[in-house]
């Protein structure tokens, strides 16, 4: 997708791609992020995200 666009040179492409790399890399470290939402279905993900922010984090995923 970015290659067709044709605004990125090979270059900064594979600089971004590094870094998504670890971006992912980091998000699969335990402890890191308070909740993980999979946005697969968006009012399931959006109802999980209202939850947590109204009730807090009580661990509990809506819908799943």
């Amino acid at each position: 997708r970015l290659r067709g666009r044709g605004t990125e040179t090979e270059e900064s492409l594979q600089k971004r791609l590094k870094q998504a790399e670890r971006e992912i890399e980091f998000s699969r470290v335990d402890g890191v992020h308070d909740m993980v939402v999979v946005n697969d279905d968006l009012d399931t993900a959006y109802r999980e995200v209202e939850a947590w922010i109204v009730d807090g984090d009580k661990g509990e995923r809506v819908g799943k």
